[in-house]
């Protein structure tokens, strides 16, 4: 005999399912695996986290004048600048920002049938979905 917990967790499987056809999906898996593939961004973003652990034991060893505390964060925001810039960090980013939207209007979606709200009245409308990045309709 199937349980209730059991259908429902089939249920989120299935669904599990079904959102990895999603665009959203599919750019953020397509996305990730560029990046992932990338020597130059995988280099950039280890070496920016390798400072930042060093800079972070020094600090709390307490050796850290203010003239490198300055000169620290300043080469730390040119590094996470060019991060940033990166072409390939950037669409995954950007693909992690719309994949988000996308599982925050369904998780709306659920809660509000789960307290017998009209999901459209709780902000998951067509007329909202280029604000959330949608997928819900």
């Amino acid at each position: 005999m199937v349980t209730k917990m059991t259908s429902v967790y089939e249920l989120a499987r299935n669904l599990g399912e079904e959102l990895k056809k999603t665009p959203q999906v599919e750019t953020l898996l397509a996305a990730k695996k560029a990046y992932e593939e990338s020597p130059e961004i995988a280099t950039a973003v280890e070496e920016y986290t390798k400072l930042h652990q060093e800079f972070e034991a020094k600090m709390q060893a307490g050796g850290i004048s203010a003239e490198e505390q300055k000169a620290f964060s300043e080469d730390m925001a040119k590094r996470g600048e060019e991060i940033r810039n990166n072409k390939i960090a950037s669409e995954l980013f950007a693909a992690e920002m719309n994949f988000n939207n996308f599982m925050n209007s369904i998780f709306t979606i659920v809660t509000s049938t789960l307290t017998g709200e009209d999901p459209a009245q709780s902000g998951c409308s067509p007329s909202s979905c280029a604000s959330c990045g949608g997928g819900c309709h």
